[in-house]
């Protein structure tokens, strides 16, 4: 069998693949012709449910996007949801050697954006140039796997648009792709880089340029007293002292705590373990302050709080004003200003792991007034 897969579909296999940990086949292929051998023809009970993470077979609702070269080549079932690409840039896919071939992480990039929002979009950059994989079955509330092999980078995705040249959808990926950075290693720690990068035009801070995870050595004096030999941040913004760390659950693990309590299982040891955490995130500020390096630590409460990522965005340009002397004057005014605020907390929520973010995210979708009749973003993405 040949399955060339499209868009979620793809993407779904993508992110089943990489939880593995394997490193994506490096060798590129031309688009094959879909191909139901050694059967004849094509009946739900060929797909492979479990490498793409589907609880049940495709549907006519839930249908299997697939790509052809040809018009003729097209599976012929109330299933499968067929789309012809002609001419693409040599070696546009990959065989993940399991019967499923899916367009270079690259081209996926690019046929995902008519079925995600901009913002959504510019996240799977930050997935795909990343160390992270989102669940492929509940993207938006799944658990994600970390330390993962990226599969491209920003630039890798730039130099293919060039290729692809000027057709339908390329340029609105350009710009979705000016706000995406490689080697983000959390979907949270992409959203706070993302809000910090887009212009506040599209809902964002206009932090300016960032770096993401950057490793800095730390001082030789401090590592003979026990520091450790070198620190990353998680953010930065270039040309100034000023970034941010996502400090998430496992910063401080309450619920851990918790489960000991209630099973008296390795109690001393959890509650050791979360103490060392803590103390090991109090020595990383103190060890970046001591760089000149004024990393903020962010947490989840500052990110679902009304209001809570311009509090955080406002301290960073107010410490950027301070020691770098860059006025904080233009984020202030996007956080006092009423119009710009709601709709950005909107937006915020929207992208948000949580039930709510579904409706919020259907809120931001109909005050699109560019948006074209009939298109339908995923949700979940």
């Amino acid at each position: 069998m040949i399955l060339p897969l499209d868009g979620p579909s793809a993407l779904r296999a993508l992110r089943v693949y990489r939880r593995t940990g394997q490193a994506l086949p490096q060798a590129r292929i031309d688009l094959p012709v879909p191909d139901p051998s050694p059967q004849r023809r094509w009946t739900e009970r060929l797909v492979p449910l479990d490498l793409l993470a589907l609880p049940c077979a495709p549907s006519e609702e839930h249908p299997l996007h697939v790509l052809s070269p040809t018009a003729i080549g097209r599976p012929q079932a109330s299933f499968v949801r067929a789309h012809v690409l002609g001419k693409l840039p040599e070696g546009s896919f990959v065989d993940l050697d399991n019967g499923l071939v899916i367009p270079c992480p690259e081209l996926l990039y690019l046929r995902m954006a008519s079925h995600l929002s901009p913002e959504a979009h510019a996240l799977l950059a930050y997935e795909l140039a990343g160390t992270y994989a989102r669940d492929p079955e509940d993207p938006r509330l799944g658990t994600s796997v970390f330390g993962v092999p990226p599969v491209t980078s920003v630039e890798r995705i730039r130099s293919y648009l060039a290729r692809y040249g000027r057709r339908n959808g390329t340029a609105l990926c350009a710009h979705n792709l000016a706000s995406a950075r490689d080697n983000a290693w959390s979907p949270m720690e992409a959203l706070i880089a993302l809000f910090a990068l887009l212009p506040p035009s599209e809902q964002g801070y206009g932090l300016g340029q960032i770096s993401l995870n950057v490793r800095h050595e730390t001082s030789e004096d401090l590592v003979l007293l026990g520091a450790r030999a070198s620190r990353v941040p998680d953010i930065e913004i270039v040309g100034t002292h000023v970034g941010f760390n996502y400090d998430g659950s496992q910063h401080l693990n309450l619920e851990a705590i918790l489960e000991s309590a209630r099973t008296g299982k390795d109690a001393e040891k959890i509650m050791r373990e979360v103490r060392e955490k803590s103390r090991d995130d109090i020595l990383r500020n103190r060890e970046l302050m001591a760089m000149g390096r004024l990393i903020l630590p962010v947490t989840s409460a500052d990110l679902f709080a009304p209001g809570g990522l311009d509090a955080v965005m406002l301290e960073a340009a107010l410490a950027r004003e301070e020691v770098d002397g860059i006025s904080a004057a233009d984020v202030r005014n996007l956080v006092e200003t009423k119009s710009y605020a709601e709709p950005r907390q909107q937006l915020i929520w929207s992208l948000l792991p949580w039930r709510p973010g579904v409706s919020h995210a259907r809120r931001v979708l109909e005050a699109m007034p560019w948006r074209k009749p009939g298109v339908r973003y995923s949700l979940r993405w």
